[in-house]
């Protein structure tokens, strides 16, 4: 039975991350899987649980944080001789952090376009590991859609969302906070998802929504970013410029359910058969094989 050895940052309550997701897949698989998190109790990060690591001798070890775990503990993995991954899951806004740890890992997994071709340029071997699904949370659910459209990025950070809720209260929900299945049935509450991004960068809530059989509204984002590769407007996805322009497609999608279903059921198949942690983990598995074979 192979072996996966995930470092992040855990807490014993958590009920559902992205890394969880990961781990959930490989164990589904058969694989060994264990976690040493960088967290204490006070959740504050620390390195004991990667010196622990260290004594062991896993077949593959997989680093996921948001750029914020720098410790030179790391260039120390394979000594381990694992097959070594860093999941950088917050470029492109942290891809100067991510790049310092870049030398000590086997392959990069990065959900943006761009910051995989800069990895490339470096040197390192990178792969474009766009955000997923974890489909055995996010899918659709038989409940009531009492509201036009909802979105999980919470207030106080996209002005565009912000005023979509307070023009339409009663039509148009903006909260976080969510966990797990109750994000799920929250995304299922409307009859589309909406979304704004922080950074102009590709978002997991795109994903998410999708998987919930739901018609995702998002901003364009530059070309450089392939989100039009992954998705075409007005087919899987349905793309706005600006504020007068998201209310006004949030409008036209509410009056034509047929072509809203249409876009919905495009996406959500589209997730499906590309975007789901299966096909994450099996990227990881090829990546694996090809490190053994050298």
């Amino acid at each position: 039975m192979p072996s996966i050895a995930f470092i992040f940052a855990h807490r014993p309550t958590d009920k559902w991350n992205t890394p969880l997701a990961v781990v959930e897949e490989f164990k589904s698989r058969g694989w060994d899987t264990s976690i040493y998190s960088l967290f204490d109790s006070n959740d504050n990060y620390v390195d004991d649980n990667v010196y622990r690591l260290l004594e062991t001798k896993p077949n593959v070890i997989m680093h996921m944080d948001w750029g914020r775990h720098l410790s030179p503990v790391l260039s120390k993995l394979r000594n381990t001789e694992a097959f070594c991954v860093m999941e950088a899951g917050d470029d492109p806004q942290n891809f100067e952090r991510n790049v310092i740890k870049a030398p000590w890992f086997d392959l990069i997994l990065t959900p943006d376009a761009q910051s995989t071709q800069e990895y490339i340029n470096r040197g390192f071997n990178a792969e474009w590991w766009t955000h997923f699904a974890d489909i055995k949370t996010y899918q659709p659910l038989t409940v009531s859609e009492k509201y036009i459209a909802v979105t999980s990025r919470g207030r106080g950070s996209s002005q565009i969302l912000d005023t979509l809720a307070d023009y339409y209260p009663e039509d148009i929900i903006n909260k976080n906070g969510w966990e797990g299945i109750e994000h799920t049935e929250f995304l299922n509450s409307g009859k589309m998802v909406i979304q704004h991004s922080r950074w102009g960068e590709i978002t997991r809530r795109i994903f998410e929504g999708m998987a919930c059989g739901k018609m995702v509204i998002t901003d364009r984002l530059h070309k450089d970013t392939l989100l039009e590769k992954l998705f075409i407007d007005g087919e899987d996805i349905v793309l706005y410029e600006d504020l007068q322009g998201c209310a006004e497609k949030i409008a036209y999608y509410n009056q034509h359910p047929e072509e809203r279903d249409r876009i919905a059921i495009n996406g959500y198949e589209k997730v499906m058969q590309n975007h789901t942690q299966i096909q994450r983990v099996d990227l990881i598995i090829e990546q694996w094989k090809k490190f053994q074979s050298r």
